[in-house]
């Protein structure tokens, strides 16, 4: 950190080492997380609960993800390429398949949505509450809060590669449809081919 920033730590939070900084803003109340104790007991919790998070969630959540985008193109492919070859039974199946799996979908990043409201309307009440007049250790305590609500909360996968909101679930659809356009061109230009020859 660069001597600014180590001052407006020392003057924020008052913390006996403000140059150390664990991997995610933590605040226990009464308790100096600088210190030398406190310090390596949180830095460990910390690295223990990312190493949890890395190893298991996020693999379940990103090949969910795959998944669902294999399976929305999938079943637009079966759907609109040759629909005169399925029955009546096979396409009301695709349709169900279709519509099941985009309602997943869109209920997990509507879940992603709504978080980002919280964090919104968390940084609002922050706001509005004139933080600004309350004791020095009523702002630190505030100033941490308010350090991570400013910016957007969506999920994220891949280290922030990939946010789940809403511009990305119509990125996946048009991907899908794309993907449809591409095998009937394909498949097109094949018919085409067995034609002239």
């Amino acid at each position: 950190m660069t001597e600014v920033e180590v001052k407006i730590r020392t003057d924020v939070y008052r913390t006996a080492h403000p140059e150390r900084r664990l991997p995610y803003s933590f605040r226990i109340p009464f308790i100096d997380e600088t210190k030398s104790w406190s310090y390596e007991i949180l830095y460990g919790i910390e690295l223990f609960i990312m190493f949890q998070l890395l190893t298991f969630v996020t693999p379940i959540v990103y090949g969910m993800i795959v998944s669902n985008n294999i399976m929305i193109s999938l079943c637009l492919y079966q759907m609109f390429v040759d629909p005169s070859q399925l029955s009546l039974l096979r396409i009301f199946k695709f349709n169900a398949e279709l519509i099941a799996i985009t309602m997943e979908y869109f209920m997990y990043i509507n879940c992603s949505e709504v978080v980002d409201d919280c964090n919104g309307l968390v940084l609002k009440a922050l706001n509005d509450s004139r933080w600004e007049c309350c004791t020095n250790q009523t702002k630190r305590d505030l100033v941490m809060v308010l350090r991570r609500v400013q910016k957007p909360n969506h999920w994220r996968l891949c280290n922030g590669a990939i946010s789940i909101n809403f511009a990305f679930f119509l990125k996946v659809i048009k991907v899908a449809y794309t993907f449809v356009n591409f095998m009937q061109l394909k498949g097109n230009v094949v018919f085409a081919n067995s034609l002239n020859t």
